[in-house]
């Protein structure tokens, strides 16, 4: 019975599996109404049908793709209806062509269009926030989806490969978990891309909203008064709500020991409210320079006042002030927002004395430097779509590389070169210790660590700033192949150094000949290495044709080369002790290796002279060919001269037949015509 439940159990887990994906094969749009229902009709029918017995997890996951699914439905309808609130934004902009009655306006009107314009702009901000935030969040579930999907095909690959019942069964019950999550995931991916989506419809209707207040800025600028009827209609106001708010604190009193403090600062509030009113329309309609220089200085003096309420007020919202721990929620809220909107409207007033901007208040330049980095450095320049396919369906995942993301990647580059040249240095010096390990092993493995380490720190700065690879895809196709044509060479030197890296026909150190170049390798370099001259003359050869030409390298196997030197001697010399000399002169010099000995040979009779070699050996690195050579020539002509043997040089013998006479002939010099 048990091994009967234990077959059923895998075959539904493999079957669910299966089910889930072919259910959502073919569906073009991941984030279709219909497709979400079909999804969530699949996984109600999969929890209802879940078996008795089965792995808590299965049920937990179900549950959560079930509220996933639900969840995309809600975001949809979202999105239906802020698209409905983008139409009406756009209908009210295009239906308004200007107020109905003439200038002037009140400064009422003036204030209630400002308010609108920092309102919508205050949302706009909101919305650009949530959008960033929806990305950034879209950019964390992917990873998780990639790593579901991993998990899942690791253990499908177990379960085909278990070594029995149970080790299957966990297996399949695992992928299942996992397909689940991802599925979940997936959901989560597409709601939030449904999110963005409806941000952006919403941000439409604001920046519509936004530059309708405008147009009705621009309508009343300059066309505003502030009559005395208006000032005694806002007093009066201010007047009877304060009579009503001390009625009310006089009526709590009798039955508390302390009076409310909401009621306390509200009396408070509504003075500094009819002071602010006065001091405006002092300072609007007064014609005195100093009487209006007064009133404005009084309206900075308020606008500091209830800029601390604000900051106040933030903390009595957060429940961090202990006086107003049981004040009425309400009745605090309503608090903030009265003080929020005296804020504004005097800052309103001061910036049309002053020249303050007209977002609602004068911000300190410390604010506004800061708004303008925060602007730059969220600055999108680019946005790269990646695709991934689940279940069958293709989801367009959106990465945006803004001026942060590369301040950010640049930062750590920076920091990553600097640790990588240490970590190089150190790797060079831990094997330079090492006596068996020549130098240009340590050389070259400091700087191959060193090339590796940059290559693999690139991929960890894209990755974690976000960075896609295929942000490189916007080179285009033309462009592409130019750079790959371009980069050709460089990678040829590139793959060459790599051969002589493991193949190491030359090393640091070696005399090589390689076209038409003699000299020494001072450094092998990733694209190309340094030869030294005997000169001192530095050329850089690159590493194609170390590798594609005829080299020659008299370090290769062996340091012990041979050389010879051409010596010509007179005609009659005596060629044994010619012989003897030239031996005795290789032995003498304590450079010449005695093991191979050194040979002499008689080349040739020449034209001029008898030609003969001195053979001899020595160890490249302990001298170089050429300065050997030269003190041996010394001592051979030195040699040469004590024995009276003669060095030939190159002389020509001219013979006259002599049985007929010479011919001479006299001839007269041309005469010189004389000169002037």
């Amino acid at each position: 019975m048990w091994r009967l439940t234990a077959c059923a159990l895998i075959a539904w887990l493999h079957g669910g599996v299966c089910s889930l994906r072919a259910d959502e094969t073919g569906v073009e749009d991941f984030s279709d109404r219909a497709a979400i229902e079909k999804r969530l009709e699949s996984a109600q029918s999969e929890l209802q049908a879940l078996p008795e017995g089965s792995p808590p997890e299965l049920r937990v996951s179900l549950e959560q793709l079930e509220a996933a699914c639900q969840y995309h439905l809600d975001a949809v309808d979202f999105l239906t209806a802020a698209r409905a609130e983008l139409a009406a934004a756009k209908q009210e902009s295009s239906a308004w062509s200007g107020y109905p009655d003439p200038p002037p306006y009140s400064v009422l009107l003036l204030d209630e269009a400002r308010e609108q314009f920092a309102s919508r702009e205050a949302d706009e901000g909101s919305h650009g926030a949530q959008i960033r935030i929806f990305k950034s969040e879209i950019e964390r579930l992917q990873d998780t989806l990639s790593g579901h999907r991993q998990a899942e095909r690791r253990f499908m690959e177990l379960a085909e490969k278990g070594a029995g019942p149970e080790a299957v069964q966990s297996a399949r019950q695992a992928a299942k978990i996992e397909n689940l999550a991802a599925g979940i995931t997936a959901e989560k991916i597409g709601r939030r891309q449904l999110r963005i989506a409806t941000t952006q419809a919403l941000l439409g209707a604001v920046v519509e909203s936004k530059d309708l207040a405008a147009r009705k800025l621009k309508a009343i600028d300059g066309e505003t008064v502030f009559s005395r009827e208006e000032l005694d209609a806002l007093l009066e106001d201010i007047a009877r709500e304060r009579s009503e708010v001390a009625q009310t604190l006089v009526d709590e009193s009798k039955f508390r020991n302390a009076p409310d403090p909401l009621l306390t600062w509200k009396i408070e509030f509504l003075d500094v409210k009819k002071d602010f009113w006065e001091a405006r329309f002092a300072a609007i309609n007064s014609d005195s320079r100093p009487a209006k220089r007064a009133a404005v200085t009084d309206l900075k003096g308020l606008q500091k006042r209830v800029d601390d309420w604000v900051e106040i007020a933030e903390l009595r919202l957060a429940g961090a002030d202990a006086e107003t721990a049981n004040a009425d929620p309400a009745l605090l809220r309503e608090g903030v927002l009265q003080v929020r909107e005296l804020q504004r409207r005097i800052g309103f007033a001061i910036s049309d004395f002053g020249g303050w901007s007209l977002r609602g208040r004068g911000a300190p330049l410390l604010d506004q430097v800061t708004n303008t980095f925060q602007t730059i450095w969220n600055a999108e320049l680019y946005l790269v779509e990646e695709n991934d396919i689940v279940d069958g369906k293709k989801i367009a995942i959106y990465r945006a590389v803004t001026v942060g993301k590369l301040v950010r990647l640049a930062f750590i580059l920076m920091i990553g070169w600097l640790v990588l040249r240490l970590i190089s240095r150190r790797i060079k010096a831990t094997i330079a210790r090492r006596g068996r390990i020549p130098q240009s092993t340590a050389d070259l493995a400091s700087k191959w660590a060193f090339g590796l380490g940059l290559a693999l720190l690139v991929l960890y700065g894209l990755h974690a700033v976000s960075i896609p690879v295929t942000i490189f895809a916007f080179l285009g196709g033309a462009l592409a192949i130019g750079i790959g044509f371009g980069t050709q060479t460089l990678l040829k030197n590139f793959i060459s150094g790599i051969i002589l890296l493991f193949e190491r026909p030359i090393k640091t150190g070696d005399v090589i000949e390689v076209a038409g170049i003699t000299g020494k390798i001072k450094l092998i370099g990733i694209r190309a290495s340094v030869i030294q001259h005997f000169d001192g003359i530095e050329t850089l050869v690159p590493n194609s044709v170390l590798l594609e030409n005829e080299l020659t390298n008299w370090d290769f196997s062996n340091t012990v080369i041979r050389h010879s030197i051409l010596v010509g001697v007179a005609y009659g010399s005596p060629t044994r002790e010619v012989s003897r000399l030239l031996l005795s002169v290789a032995k003498e010099h304590g450079l010449v290796q005695k093991d191979p000995s050194p040979e002499v040979r008689f080349e040739d009779f020449g034209d001029n002279a008898l030609t003969f070699r001195l053979l001899f050996w020595l160890d490249t690195t302990k001298t170089l060919r050429d300065p050997l050579a030269s003190d041996l020539r010394f001592m051979i002509d030195r040699a040469f001269a004590e024995a009276g043997i003669v060095i030939a040089y190159p002389q020509r013998d001219l013979h006259f037949d002599a049985e007929r006479p010479l011919r001479v002939e006299l001839s007269r010099a041309p005469e010189v015509a004389p000169g002037p």
